[in-house]
């Protein structure tokens, strides 16, 4: 969504009353002028950063965030952020998600919701971005990722040790004893519980 900054260029105040109102959003918020410098950040954006942005004009442009990677863990320079690449395309680039590197190298992984800011004129003066927090959505999907794997790996061990147990009774002759195929047959009952019983798990 393109917003309407003040006919002075001067993203900062022209949006200063907007400040309280940002502070008060559920995702963390900044506002940048047209060169990447952060004019505004909230809370919840200091947050995700683990920083505040630095005042000097010397420090990282277009975030708050030392270092930017891509849901894959791939380096994002500043100048290819959705918040630069919005300010520099003039439109929105709206739902890409971002991993923050904070100070102390956790990460928090947010979707980010980058939007131009416009003058009277209609010339690009800034830029907005509302930042949603996913980082626990994104741990629960990675847990679950490891579990269905290490659920399959399960299964596939007790594959083998099935086919393993019934080798000896296709090479059992005539004259094999009731009890030892007994035994056997007890055994791989118990592994085909062990596989229902995973599969009950999967379904839950």
């Amino acid at each position: 969504m393109l917003m309407q900054a003040g006919g002075s260029g001067a993203v900062d105040g022209a949006l200063v009353h907007l400040h309280p109102m940002l502070d008060l959003l559920p995702a963390g918020a900044c506002i940048c002028d047209v060169r990447g410098h952060i004019t505004h950040c909230t809370p919840k954006a200091v947050a995700l950063w683990g920083c505040r942005p630095a005042d000097d004009g010397v420090g990282p442009r277009w975030s708050g965030a030392m270092q930017l990677f891509d849901e894959d863990g791939r380096p994002i320079p500043h100048n290819a952020s959705p918040l630069a690449r919005a300010v520099s395309d003039g439109i929105p680039h709206h739902g890409r998600r971002v991993q923050f590197e904070r100070p102390d190298g956790s990460r928090r992984h947010a979707l980010c919701y980058a939007s131009p800011l416009l003058d009277a004129n209609g010339a690009v003066v800034g830029g907005l971005d509302l930042m949603v927090d996913v980082t626990e959505q994104h741990r629960a999907a990675q847990a679950e990722r490891d579990r269905v794997r290490t659920q399959g790996e399960q299964l596939v061990a007790l594959a083998c040790e099935i086919r393993a147990s019934l080798t000896p009774l296709r090479r059992t002759d005539r004259e094999a004893s009731a009890r030892a195929l007994d035994d056997q047959l007890r055994h791989i009952t118990r592994l085909v519980d062990r596989v229902l019983n995973l599969e009950v798990d999967a379904a839950d």
